[in-house]
């Protein structure tokens, strides 16, 4: 292989796009290296090492490289590359500035055009939209189980801002099933962080004498500070909703039981309700929650 064409790969990460090959050797010889298959075509444009061209990361480089111009890794690739989503198989998705010429391989590339700024980011090297755009724009080609899991993991890890994740929600109109997108997008503005936050609000309570609650409230305590997942302010108790499945450990135990305490100083009463009761007795948990309320209520008068 000519070395000008080995140093600018390796300076690429291991692929090209043919523009920029062509600004260290002639025509002719990036063609002659084609043909005596010392450069192999991974997308329309774009070149890497014959031994390199599955490799995953390269075949991304090499999508931005044949794509060109301003252009970032996007949709259900850019929630793989912000680990938001687990690496499937499937195609590639870029989105691109308004590009030129765009060209995409059926199953392999797919060229997404846009006619705002990108505003993408530098992740492992790579151009790649925000994660909050990543995970609006991959909404539609996600299953229905699959596709609250980036929302509500990318909330939880502190990776989105709020603010523009609603502001795309409010603005996309085109996207699939966008009441459900918008409902999901407004309870993680409120404060949820997890599946069971969410089910608790939707589907435990709900009903009339538990609807009234207020949701994520911050409590600051000798300096600290808490949240409540579910709050009744009147009666000033507290439901919080345990997301661990199973048995959790002495440490995280005794930091829960520290909690109640530091938050009962205050006044408030909190009761924990597992992640089976919240799945399996719904109406176990609403019946306590009530009687609870109704005595906070009594001993209160």
């Amino acid at each position: 292989m000519d070395p000008r064409v080995d140093a600018l790969l390796d300076e690429a990460g291991g692929a090209a796009s043919r523009a920029e090959l062509l600004r260290v050797v002639s025509r002719a010889t990036l063609d002659d290296e084609v043909r005596r298959r010392l450069l192999s075509a991974v997308f329309p444009r774009a070149y890497a090492r014959p031994w390199s061209v599955d490799d995953p990361s390269v075949r991304l480089r090499a999508a931005l490289a044949s794509t060109g111009g301003d252009v970032a890794l996007s949709h259900v690739t850019a929630l793989e590359q912000w680990e938001l989503l687990p690496v499937q198989d499937g195609p590639i998705h870029v989105t691109a500035y308004n590009p030129r010429h765009p060209r995409g391989v059926a199953g392999e590339l797919v060229v997404h055009r846009t006619l705002l700024p990108l505003g993408a980011l530098n992740l492992n090297g790579m151009t790649t939209v925000r994660p909050e755009l990543a995970a609006l724009t991959s909404w539609p080609l996600l299953g229905e189980r699959e596709r609250r899991a980036p929302i509500i993991e990318g909330s939880r890890r502190k990776l989105f801002d709020t603010r523009r994740l609603a502001d795309g929600a409010e603005r996309m109109w085109w996207i699939r099933d966008l009441p459900a997108l918008r409902e999901l997008v407004a309870q993680i503005a409120a404060g949820c962080e997890s599946e069971l936050e969410l089910w608790g609000y939707t589907d435990v309570f709900n009903v009339p004498g538990l609807d009234d609650a207020s949701r994520q409230v911050i409590v600051e305590v000798d300096g600290e500070t808490y949240r409540l997942d579910v709050a009744y302010d009147e009666e000033m108790l507290a439901i919080e909703l345990d997301g661990r499945k199973y048995h959790a450990s002495s440490k995280q135990w005794e930091r829960d039981i520290r909690r109640d305490r530091k938050v009962a100083t205050l006044g408030w009463q909190t009761i924990r309700y597992s992640h089976d009761q919240l799945r399996f007795d719904v109406e176990g948990c609403r019946r306590d929650t009530l009687a609870i309320r109704r005595a906070r209520r009594r001993l209160a008068s």
